[in-house]
């Protein structure tokens, strides 16, 4: 571990064993951070040192001066005691991280947004960023003795002090944060619940920051995405823990069958009236009225043992296989509590009896609805879209519960969304759109593109929408064109394209060459044998040509299902230079 000397502001490297007493600091983070290289570069103490021009130094700087003053000779800070340009120092750092805090004497909060003293015990307090990151979930639980200061540095509070003000601002338990429980005696889904809506900059460090709260160790792999990163971290938590409760979220944003795991912690917001979970929508997955304050393991499960969870995330699907206790939903139905009367359940056929329960039924269960096809060769089970039910008495259905192996198929894990809007144009010189076409898609329509050339055909877009309804055919846009200088005799073109399912791309499929005046004259001029995106055509008239297909810049597909990705194409159709059709152009393979 490097640490950080408050006088001479000079690194040094400890062992476990030989560690000094320090304290650490838990900031936002800003412009011009003063980083490890910075620090190792020659002396900070050194007035040359072009670090101390950093806008971070006085961080830095106010930092040291309040741990020396406190009488400590070492502190840590990540900015500048992690060396970011590696990736093994930056992967055994986040899996230290909450032992680091653990481990300080003093945890110093600096509020860069809180201005003074006096702003510091307002709303000012309330309403920093420091509270809304998703690193300082930790920052603020594992260190005992934790102290604010302003951006002056000046004292606004302690932890202890604050504890139940910052549990209303954080939904964090306050005896939690008044020391005078164990974060051990709460469950996944109530830890969860606390980083709710927190930001980060790098969309896995939602999960990796999260790591220390369930003393949990794994790799960190930047680049796998927000979904599989908190996949990988529930399957290490169950390993870990078999805790049910990691099924039991609030929300999804998926209307029939459910995921049986969450794609983010969000998912498990519980604050009332939540106005960002309000905009999202989705299914309600479990009871609003049941706050996970009051679930807690249930004491018919005294012992457990840990199971493995196998996720299959890819971007066609989502399987999970986890061994469950199930048992027939006929064989239980009548003695099941039910948190909403009017649900249809008739799809019901099995329900998952979890280790997890209310403070109210302690020796009943948490029960998730299922449903098993009939034609079903493996033990594979939907999830509905009900809310669980409560089994009160778990002991008088131990004879027909069985522990299984199942196979859960669910909607994509994370940020894939199956509808898309896609708007096709055309770029081309020398002619002009004559009609669209469109077969197997949802909605189609015809755009007008406002034109400054006085040509007796409009240009026009295209734009279809994808994804709600299933169809047997991939979806296709043809677009039919036409010279815009000699349209009584030039043979026109059919440009026929096709949707990739498998990766939610389009590509050209066929080309044909239309007779001016008589549609059903056509021939086909281009066949495509793989996913392709440009392709050289010879017309009747000799004419050659060079027709493709290209992605403009758009909208990206949105986290929640609510909304629509957006996606763009061009199709451009331009002479071939003399010399160039002898050349052969291999198609692009988009798979």
């Amino acid at each position: 571990m490097r640490l950080l000397n408050t006088r001479s502001l000079e690194l040094r490297s400890f062992v476990p064993r030989e560690l000094p007493d320090y304290v650490i600091l838990s900031h936002r983070w800003g412009p011009e951070e003063v980083t490890l290289k910075d620090i190792i570069r020659c002396p900070v103490s050194a007035v040359e040192n072009p670090a101390r021009q950093l806008m971070g130094f006085s961080k830095v700087k106010g930092a040291c001066k309040l741990a020396a003053d406190d009488g400590y000779d070492w502190i840590w800070i990540d900015s500048c005691c992690i060396d970011k340009e590696s990736s093994a120092d930056v992967d055994k750092s986040i899996n230290s991280m909450w032992t680091y805090y653990t481990r300080s004497n003093i945890c110093y909060v600096y509020m860069a947004d809180v201005p003074d003293y006096e702003t510091g015990w307002g709303v000012k307090f309330r309403e920093s960023e420091w509270f809304t990151r998703g690193w300082t979930l930790q920052e603020l639980i594992a260190p005992v003795y934790v102290e604010f200061y302003a951006a002056d540095w000046s004292p606004i509070g302690t932890k202890l002090e604050r504890h139940e003000e910052i549990a209303a601002i954080t939904t964090i338990h306050n005896e939690l944060l008044a020391q005078n429980r164990s974060i051990e005696a709460y469950g996944a889904a109530e830890r969860f619940s606390w980083a709710a809506h927190r930001q980060v900059t790098q969309e896995e460090d939602e999960a990796y920051s999260l790591l220390g709260l369930f003393q949990i160790h794994m790799p960190m792999l930047y680049g796998e995405g927000r979904g599989r990163a908190f996949a990988r971290l529930q399957e290490a938590i169950y390993l870990s823990t078999c805790d049910d409760s990691i099924f039991l979220f609030c929300y999804s944003p998926h209307i029939d069958s459910q995921p049986l795991l969450a794609d983010c912690p969000t998912r498990f917001c519980q604050r009332a009236q939540c106005e960002p979970c309000q905009r999202q929508g989705g299914t309600q997955c479990f009871p609003s009225q049941v706050p996970y304050t009051v679930v807690m393991e249930s004491d018919f499960w005294t012992t457990q043992a840990h199971e493995q969870i196998i996720t299959t995330v890819t971007s066609f699907r989502n399987e999970i296989s986890v061994p469950l206790y199930v048992v027939e939903y006929a064989d239980i139905s009548s003695k099941l509590i039910f948190f909403d009367d009017n649900e249809d359940r008739t799809w019901a056929s099995h329900v998952a009896v979890l280790n997890y329960t209310t403070q109210f039924h302690s020796r009943g269960a948490f029960c998730l609805l299922l449903y098993r096809p009939s034609d079903s060769i493996v033990p594979c089970f939907y999830r509905l879209s009900n809310l669980p039910a409560i089994l009160p008495n778990v002991g008088e259905f131990t004879s027909r519960i069985q522990k299984t192996k199942i196979l859960v198929p669910g909607p994509v894990l994370g940020d894939k969304n199956p509808r898309v809007d896609t708007t096709f144009s055309v770029s081309t010189d020398s002619y002009c759109v004559q009609g669209w076409t469109a077969k197997c898609v949802d909605t189609r329509e015809v755009l007008r593109i406002q034109e400054s050339s006085d040509t007796e055909f409009e240009n026009t877009a295209f734009k279809v929408q994808t994804g709600d309804k299933e169809w047997k055919n991939h979806a296709e846009v043809s677009c039919r064109v036409a010279s815009s200088q000699s349209l009584d005799d030039h043979p026109q073109i059919l440009v026929q394209l096709e949707k990739i399912v498998e990766i939610c791309k389009w590509s050209i499929k066929e080309v044909f060459e239309v007779g001016p005046r008589r549609r059903l004259d056509k021939h086909r001029i281009f066949l495509a044998k793989t996913p392709s995106d440009r392709c050289m055509i010879c017309l009747s008239n000799g004419e050659k040509l060079s027709v493709g297909l290209r992605p403009l810049a758009a909208i990206n597909s949105p986290s929640d299902a609510r909304f629509i990705s957006q996606q763009r194409y061009q199709i451009f159709i331009r002479p071939m230079k003399e010399g160039h059709m002898g050349h052969r152009l291999v198609d692009v393979n988009l798979t």
